[in-house]
């Protein structure tokens, strides 16, 4: 289907072939083309490019609800998905890989989760965010990531005690 958005002429199509499109460069600017399939985005323009596509997605999907997700949350997600070269679905099955039990329970399937991390003597080290929460404790990330260690002066030690 042919329209024009803002001024351009746009092409919507079912269906993706991104080598095919880009032969077509004189009619079509390989550098716009927008596609929600992201395996197809990672293998013709690399990580990166899919990292961009899965943030833009998720804002589409959240902004077509009227829901204000900070940009920041979606780029955390879309770090995570693509942290190995690829993409991880954000997804209970993409989780499965993950070695924090609490970080599995913490998604949607919690009661699926415990059994399965009781049945197999799952230990957690309450490395990642997600346990660290469930244990009430700070997570090691942002400030809670370092201590800030510096020689006081003695006139700020002896206002403290």
């Amino acid at each position: 289907m042919v329209a024009q958005e803002k001024g351009k002429t746009v092409i919507n199509t079912t269906g993706v072939n991104l080598r095919a499109m880009q032969r077509y460069s004189d009619f079509i600017d390989p550098h716009r083309i927008q596609t929600n399939d992201i395996a197809a985005v990672l293998e013709v323009y690399g990580v990166e490019a899919c990292r961009s596509n899965i943030v833009q997605e998720l804002s589409g999907v959240f902004g077509g609800h009227g829901i204000k997700v900070d940009n920041r949350h979606l780029n955390l997600i879309a770090d995570h998905m693509t942290r190995n070269g690829d993409f991880t679905a954000f997804s209970r099955m993409g989780l499965r890989g993950n070695v924090s039990p609490f970080t599995k329970m913490s998604f949607e399937t919690t009661l699926g989760f415990l059994k399965d991390a009781l049945m197999d003597g799952d230990w957690d080290d309450l490395t990642t965010p997600s346990s660290r929460l469930v244990m009430g404790k700070l997570g090691r990330v942002g400030t809670g990531g370092f201590d800030v260690l510096t020689q006081l002066p003695t006139y700020y030690v002896n206002s403290l005690a």
